[in-house]
């Protein structure tokens, strides 16, 4: 999940001619320089690599960098004989825009970087190559050229929309087309044999969901249809289609990596789906005030940012739940950066805001980190909440952000990897890195604390390889302490004690250990979980149920998008839903741990006994919870040994750190375990006496108890 850190940054848009370029008098009199840019940009669109973006203006096209944020290129058209522009879209290779005008036209412009050269031919008509500003930030040559015209065979209505994934979408007053990115027409049906019903309405938004062959369609009613088994030719009957009334919709967004859908509506409430096989199910609701103006998910699927008319950005979980909002100004348009940046922007303006998201901690540390610091909980979970920024070394950070994956050590030793190569913190501020050599070719995936080493999971560049490496945290990263190649890039990577599991994007789960006194690298056993239907690129956190250790047939729990799901046996069962999950040891009498997950409303757990523990059985799971922890925070550690979960004020926004919050969940569990057997809930109990927080502990298990005996006095 992501909180707000830092500021807000905001720009005037500059719509004018690119100053300080020469260029010839065109041919053609398609453009010129000047144009009326009274109205603003009308429309966004985020490149593929999230670090371009290009807007639109009813006669021109522009082109800035997300970070810095620059305006590199612009392409303006001083006649409207094919009509104004009404929309842009990206190819998925990043080099290619479509834009859309009102008459039936598309124009192919192509995104180059030429270095010096201005001029760029194609098909004897003269377009500019235009070089703008930005290159005094150092980003070099990147900008527009036009390339082909396209017309669509309908030219009796006008054009209203565009949308793209593996093809181009264009839809007209009366059809929808679809084309290849080489401008060839696949395939049209009419917009009433989408929308499949009578009545006079227009498309607002279109697309396609992630890598599926699934469309959507947003109508000007408000209504949502979900379209399946797209091809050359459509069968719009049977479980092929997907209807989605009453939500008065006005924005729609899609995340492959969590297959979650979010809508957006005229009231402000935001719906969310979960696409299960074919179908997609609702599985959140986000109330909001203002009609939703746009949303984007982050590219890790775990947040959903916001736009409403009231001129707030607000940040929402997987489920649903509301972590923070801050108001900027009149907004129409959000898009993620390459890290946790989010860029808002309207007709003229345009605002830039930072965000820091949480990393995996081997002890009680929240930890968060943002595209180029991190912030460590300082302090005990009992001394209060004191955050220790340490800023990434600037001749890392320069090079390699933003920071793309981070793991935190059970003693706050921080290890982070941007673009390139890695670098740990020593805890006082100062930063170990990597040689130069192994930097410039080594990308590492996913991060994990082992005791005392970092597993790293890594794409050698130079040798084309996968690899796992074991560095000691403490030591100079000039070489890794073992090493062992992988059969395909890992997706996560997580550690249980002296194991380490690393789920590949081929969904082979595999368990790793150091041995030899840790110069090697032995594989224990491996799982594939993607024959028992689990997708790995969705899979945010997977680890061995309780019991797994020493058995091959092991139960192993992942969380899928949405999903906690248990894998055993050949087959994977879903629990329910859920944004993330962990399991803490309890070891007291008959008890020996408990899975804990947060299903975005409150925290709850499945306490497993001994006897499930030594036969490997997941009953537990399989029963659903027996506590639940309704919370006014967003949860991230469960510090198991203070009987507290610990986690994030969604309240706190503004330029400071967020602010640490927590909770006892010991009453909760202790009310479960006198249920099943009251020496071991005074055992557990007496674990905790020495705490302080045991007196008020005790006063909420009472609490608790005389109100569930009022309830049962009811009934």
């Amino acid at each position: 999940m992501y909180w707000r850190i830092g500021g807000v940054e905001h720009y005037v848009l500059n719509l004018e001619e690119v100053k300080g370029v020469a260029r010839p008098r065109p041919r053609s009199a398609t453009f010129s320089g000047t144009q009326d840019s009274t109205m603003g940009v009308t429309r966004w669109a985020s490149s593929p690599c999230r670090q371009l973006l290009a807007g639109a203006t009813a006669q021109g096209v522009y082109l800035w960098n997300h970070k810095p944020f620059a305006q590199l290129s612009s392409l303006v058209y001083e006649t409207t004989e094919f009509g104004r522009i009404v929309d842009l879209v990206w190819a998925p290779s990043g080099d290619t825009l479509f834009v859309a005008l009102s008459r039936g036209y598309i124009y192919e412009l192509s995104v180059q970087r030429r270095g010096d050269r201005v001029l760029e031919y194609v098909f004897a008509t003269q377009h500019y190559f235009a070089r703008g500003p930005g290159e005094e930030n150092g980003i070099g040559g990147v900008g527009l050229a036009q390339r082909r015209t396209f017309r669509l065979p309908d030219t009796n209505s006008d054009v209203v929309c565009a949308g793209a994934a593996k093809y181009a979408m264009v839809a007209t007053g009366s059809h929808v087309y679809r084309m290849t990115w080489a401008g060839a027409l696949k395939s049209s049906v009419t917009v009433s044999e989408v929308y499949g019903r009578g009545g006079d309405v227009e498309v607002v938004q279109m697309g396609v969901l992630g890598d599926t062959d699934m469309e959507y369609f947003v109508f000007s009613d408000g209504s949502v249809r979900i379209i399946g088994n797209v091809g050359d030719s459509v069968d719009m009957v049977g479980d092929n289609v997907q209807t989605l009334d009453g939500l008065d919709a006005t924005a729609l967004d899609y995340s492959a990596t969590s297959m979650m859908m979010a809508v957006g509506t005229t009231t402000g409430t935001v719906y969310l789906y979960a696409l299960e096989g074919k179908q997609l199910h609702r599985v959140g609701r986000a109330d909001g005030n203002g009609r939703v103006r746009a949303l984007r998910w982050s590219a890790d699927g775990t947040a959903v940012a916001c736009v409403h008319a009231t001129g707030h950005i607000v940040m929402r979980t997987l489920l649903g739940r509301e972590v923070n909002s801050t108001r900027v100004g009149d907004i129409e348009f959000v898009a993620w950066g390459v890290g946790a940046r989010v860029f808002a922007a309207g007709a003229r303006n345009a605002w830039g805001l930072g965000f820091a998201r949480a990393m995996s901690s081997a002890g009680n540390s929240v930890c968060l980190f943002s595209d180029d610091m991190v912030l460590v909980q300082a302090r005990g979970v009992d001394e209060g909440a004191v955050w220790r920024v340490e800023h990434v070394a600037a001749s890392y950070a320069g090079a390699n952000a933003p920071i793309r994956v981070a793991a935190c050590s059970a003693d706050g030793r921080v290890a982070v990897a941007g673009t390139r190569g890695m670098a740990v913190s020593t805890g006082h501020g100062r930063w170990r890195l990597q040689r130069a050599a192994r930097e410039r070719i080594v990308e590492y995936t996913a991060l994990a604390w082992s005791g005392s080493h970092v597993a790293a999971a890594c794409v050698d560049h130079a040798r084309n390889t996968a690899r796992l490496e074991f560095w000691m945290g403490g030591r100079a990263l000039d070489a890794p302490a073992a090493s062992i190649d992988l059969d395909a890039r890992a997706v996560v990577v997580s550690a249980h004690g002296s194991a380490v599991l690393v789920l590949s994007e081929h969904g082979m789960l595999s368990e790793y250990a150091l041995a030899a006194g840790g110069a090697q690298v032995e594989l224990r056993r491996a799982v594939d979980v993607a024959a028992c239907g689990v997708d790995a690129h969705c899979v945010r956190q997977v680890m061995w149920a309780p019991g797994a250790c020493g058995d091959s047939g092991a139960a192993v729990v992942v969380v899928q998008g949405a999903q906690l799901r248990v894998v055993r046996d050949g087959r994977a069962s879903t629990v329910g839903r859920a944004e993330h999950v962990s399991i803490s040891s309890v070891n007291i009498g008959s008890m020996h741990s408990a899975v804990w997950w947060y299903d975005g409303m409150q925290v709850l757990a499945a306490p497993v006994s001994l006897d499930d523990f030594m036969s490997n059985d997941t009953r537990a799971l399989d029963r659903g919870p027996s506590v639940h922890l309704p919370l006014d925070f967003y949860p991230l550690v469960i510090a198991a040994d203070h009987g507290m979960v610990i986690g994030l004020d969604q309240d706190s926004v503004g330029t400071h750190a967020p602010m640490l919050r927590g909770t006892l969940f010991l009453p909760s569990l202790l009310s479960h375990m006198l249920h099943t057997s009251e020496p071991d809930a005074l055992m557990y109990a007496a674990s905790f006496e020495h705490r302080g927080f045991f007196a008020h502990a005790m006063e909420k298990l009472l609490h608790e108890a005389l109100v569930n005996d009022m309830r049962l006095d009811r009934t």
